[in-house]
């Protein structure tokens, strides 16, 4: 493991056949008391790697703690291997009850995922729940958890780490930033060269686009020395990063509308293949299943930022398939400012 300050160490888990590559795993020693920071995909490859890291740092993990960020499997997909050995989880309620609704490969979690994909347009992709990675992924099993809210504090040694909302990338994202020493533990709220996915999480969570430009608000005003982020290499100067991160949804938002603009009303699956991805495919057919569930959920919450902005109008067309319009019929100067 790496040390990226006194106390505080780094560990990359592979996440095999998937484009994050891997996992920053971080754990905090400090005047004998432990905690980790999420865990990783529930994989074999991954259990054993983390297995590796306790017993080499000699974790006893009944006096053990684990923060989880937020829901996604890369995250919490080994939780059940802490808890059962009696390590106290602690994450945020309206993310770790979803975490252990979706242990159910018939519940109802899986059941909306399927269906906010009818609505995106993607039924005649024909794509199956196991292509998904956040199913195929998940925790064996539910787990106990301790919720936490923002304000608490979670002293670990010389640290007081103060738990933060960081809503967007997920409905309830949190992280930990102990003030006096400047660090942030923010999950996949901000990464480095890659962009977090921001993805449509249906009705009870409406344009969570504008949420996650909230966050990213209140995180740009934070005095942050050391941002840990969950992927890749380490963002060193956050209020760059974020001024990147708005620019790129402007490129974003422009482009949907854009396409709206010009061939509406279209469906999540039109827009998605008239947006440019980082991705190596030629053509909407040449993408990985696997990316596909994400692509239409980025583009949906690109047009719900639109939405709520009064810039498209939504209706449900046949088989349930939501369709836009535009209300405007160019992309005017205030309009552009607008985004």
């Amino acid at each position: 493991m790496i040390q990226v300050h006194e106390g505080i160490f780094l560990e990359e888990i592979p996440l095999p056949d998937n484009p994050l590559k891997a996992i920053n795993n971080y754990l905090v020693l400090s005047k004998g008391e432990s905690l980790t920071v999420d865990t990783a995909f529930n994989r074999p490859i991954c259990r054993d790697r983390m297995e590796e890291i306790l017993r080499d740092k000699a974790i006893d993990l009944s006096r053990h703690r684990l923060f989880l960020t937020h829901l996604h499997s890369d995250h919490t997909g080994l939780a059940a291997l802490f808890a059962d050995r009696g390590t106290e989880v602690l994450m945020g309620k309206a993310d770790g009850d979803y975490v252990n609704r979706s242990v159910d490969p018939q519940g109802p979690v899986w059941k909306e995922v399927v269906d906010e994909a009818v609505r995106e347009g993607l039924a005649q992709d024909r794509l199956t729940l196991e292509d998904h990675p956040g199913y195929a992924y998940r925790p064996e099993r539910g787990f106990p958890f301790t919720p936490v809210e923002p304000g608490e504090v979670i002293p670990v040694g010389d640290y007081r780490f103060e738990v933060v909302a960081l809503p967007g990338h997920t409905p309830g994202q949190m992280g930990l930033y102990d003030r006096d020493h400047k660090i942030l533990f923010c999950g996949d709220h901000i990464l480095g060269k890659i962009t977090p996915n921001i993805a449509s999480w249906g009705p009870g969570f409406p344009d969570p686009l504008g949420v996650y430009f909230d966050s990213l608000r209140r995180v740009y005003d934070m005095d942050i020395d050391l941002l840990l982020s969950s992927h890749r290499q380490l963002v060193k100067d956050h209020r760059r990063r974020i001024r990147t991160l708005f620019h790129h949804h402007d490129t974003r938002l422009k482009e949907a509308l854009a396409a709206v603009i010009k061939e509406g009303p279209l469906s999540c699956r039109d827009v998605v293949q008239a947006m440019h991805w980082d991705i190596r495919s030629k053509s909407w057919a040449d993408f990985p299943s696997s990316q596909k569930w994400f692509a239409a959920g980025e583009a949906h919450a690109h047009l719900d930022r639109l939405e709520a902005m009064g810039l498209v109008t939504k209706e449900e067309g046949e088989g349930g398939v939501f369709l836009y319009r535009a209300t405007i019929s160019q992309l005017p100067e205030e309009a552009l400012a607008r985004l």
